[in-house]
């Protein structure tokens, strides 16, 4: 991810971005930023998500899991992938 002020790069995982508290600060700047989730990009992505769900579910059975497991991880994936920054 970019930061919204500098530019500069910032990892999903980071010490920064996993803060308690909504407002963080950018690394390299020091500027405050907010991680948010965009709708716009999670609807994107939504049909792919779907479809890998589906694709995924009987390989979870076949290994004696939860159909619903898949579900939830591609669920996960989809919001990791839709997190963005902007200005606090």
């Amino acid at each position: 991810m970019k930061c919204p002020h500098c530019g500069g790069s910032i990892g999903l995982f980071s010490r920064q971005l996993n803060r308690f508290g909504k407002v963080k600060t950018c690394p390299h700047c020091g500027s405050s930023i907010r991680l948010f989730v965009s709708f716009k990009v999670a609807a994107i992505l939504l049909v792919p998500a779907v479809v890998l769900s589906l694709l995924l579910k009987p390989v979870f059975v076949s290994f004696g899991l939860s159909g619903s497991l898949a579900i939830g991880l591609t669920t996960g994936l989809l919001v990791m992938l839709a997190m963005r920054l902007r200005a606090a």
